[in-house]
């Protein structure tokens, strides 16, 4: 439950502890309301009045439910309120090859047999030849079924009957949605610039002199402020570590399109460009596209042109914006008494849609590492900052590695991009996860509580074309023979019968979404009066 709102008369009395947030957008409100329901504290957010919200779509991945149920936040009012649609996968288009197409699905894939992953038994059926070689693993995935056909299963109250499932946002409206929901329980909002950042003598944040002559003095800050670091790298000096010789992107260029299917996708579709690649994330009234590009590799003009000709739009009309993107990481994204959070704390290209998810695990650490019987004002800290960085630098970590894993399973040879792409220096973790991938099919993460499960890897080791365990599989060695054959194919079998039923039998996402459409709550409200 959310503690009593402290006020600051009362601050000093109690010794209630005070947070201050410098930056918007969905980092600063999402840590906002986060904290102000999990901690007992005061918290004040700083916002500049001359940085806009970019209101293009914003995908996310299944954790976030996890953050709504934590909040008590109904899922229904919270799609109403951001204009969003639900998300099942994301579809690789052009990828692998040109004309080449593949699927992340969320959740599981099919079935465990005894805990081994149906990748290995699928790979078992191509090598008897009772499978196709032409079956793909993501074809056994309800989620990919469902998004074949534009469907979502839902229960008696159209809510989704299924475990895994995220959405589609649109940006400037979650801004705005969880601006007032932390100001509706307490939060302070300044609208303001940081002129200045004071230092104490130990080096940690004394005070923040403000545009508008204030003075904001606060036991913990958080940097929400892009990669611009205001406080972290400006005023702080911690080093960033940059990772744009792995991931190449390095530009996005945005804009949004009407849909062009009457009958909304309930996935992202990513699609292999040029020099890059595009997103299309459905909203429930229009389109995000983006183009994520090399400026290496590709003129900001030239990947404009492509990302309207792809949406659709006339090329003297479209309003697009470009943005730059910062590739890699805080060396300690907490330092002293500050935490950067968000894109001031690290970035990896939004291809997995993590950006969101990165903000809420970032603050799950951080309320784990400032237990709240702990946490009071005035409070030493430092102690508490080592575990907070090594967490953050295992999460950035697999995530990079997961991203990366897309370019470099890669067979496409038609431009100097997608050569370059797949040719980087590889980081240590991900060599070993390839050869362990191949020797034993095996799926080891270092990171005790990971972003991508085993499932993840095999869609996408899958969809390029790689096999688990070859070599074992080859000489029937492993585990997955050692089941009987007819045992198996029939599992197998009646999981594929079992997704198309229930694929079938589902309502169209765009009905789905209509309902939840507040035009339409009014009219059932009318109708039932």
């Amino acid at each position: 439950m959310k503690p009593l709102a402290a006020n600051s008369e009362s601050d000093a009395q109690n010794n209630v502890p005070h947070i201050a947030i410098v930056g918007g957008g969905t980092a600063g409100w999402m840590a906002a309301a986060t904290l102000g329901r999990r901690l007992n504290c005061r918290i004040t957010l700083i916002e500049s009045a001359n940085v806009p919200t970019i209101g293009v779509g914003e995908a996310t991945i299944p954790s976030l439910l996890d953050w709504l149920e934590n909040m008590e936040i109904d899922e229904a009012d919270f799609l109403r309120q951001t204009g969003g649609t639900y998300k099942l996968a994301i579809r690789f288009d052009n990828w692998i090859q040109k004309q080449h197409r593949y699927w992340h699905p969320f959740g599981i894939c099919g079935i465990r047999i005894d805990g081994i992953d149906i990748a290995h038994f699928w790979q078992r059926g191509i090598c008897e030849g009772w499978l196709s070689p032409e079956m793909t693993y993501g074809e056994f995935s309800l989620q990919r079924e469902l998004c074949e056909h534009h469907r979502i299963a839902v229960d008696s109250n159209s809510k989704p009957a299924i475990a895994n499932y995220a959405f589609h946002l649109d940006a400037a409206r979650l801004a705005k949605y969880l601006s007032q929901l932390a100001q509706s329980e307490g939060v302070d909002r300044i609208v303001a610039d940081v002129t200045h950042v004071e230092l104490a003598d130990d080096g940690s944040i004394a005070s923040l002199r403000l545009s508008n002559q204030n003075k904001i003095q606060a036991d913990l800050f958080l940097d929400c402020t892009g990669f611009s670091g205001v406080l972290i790298e400006r005023a702080l000096g911690v080093p960033w570590i940059d990772q744009s010789h792995r991931l190449l992107c390095d530009r996005a260029v945005v804009v949004r399109a009407p849909h062009s299917d009457q009958n909304i996708a309930p996935y992202t579709i990513s699609q292999g460009m040029q020099a890059g690649w595009s997103w299309r994330i459905p909203l429930e009234d229009t389109m995000g596209c983006g183009y994520v590009f090399s400026s290496n590799h590709i003129s900001s003009d030239q990947a404009r042109n492509e990302l309207v000709q792809l949406a659709g739009l006339d090329s003297d009309s479209a309003n697009t914006r470009e943005l730059k993107m910062r590739i890699g990481c805080r060396e300690n994204a907490w330092h002293k008494n500050c935490v950067s959070m968000g894109l001031s704390a690290g970035f990896v290209e939004p291809l997995e849609s993590t950006g969101i998810f990165m903000v809420q695990r970032a603050l799950d650490d951080l309320v784990d590492c400032l237990p709240l019987d702990r946490f009071t004002a005035g409070a030493k800290m430092d102690s508490r900052a080592a575990d907070f960085n090594r967490r953050s630098r295992a999460v950035f970590n697999e995530i990079r590695d997961f991203v990366l894993l897309h370019y470099i399973v890669s067979q496409r040879d038609d431009s100097e991009f997608w050569r370059d792409a797949r040719s980087v220096d590889l980081p240590e973790s991900l060599q070993r996860f390839m050869h362990e991938y191949d020797e034993q099919g095996q799926v080891h993460l270092d990171n005790l509580q990971p972003v991508f499960a085993e499932a993840n890897h095999h869609f996408i080791m899958a969809g390029a074309g790689l096999r688990p365990a070859t070599k074992l599989h080859s000489q029937r060695l492993h585990p997955a023979w050692n089941y009987w054959q007819d045992q198996v194919r029939n599992l197998l079998h009646q999981t594929l019968l079992q997704n198309q039923r229930l694929a079938a039998n589902s309502p169209s996402h765009s009905e789905i979404i209509e309902r939840l459409s507040p035009s339409k709550q009014v009219g059932l409200m009318e109708a039932t009066c």
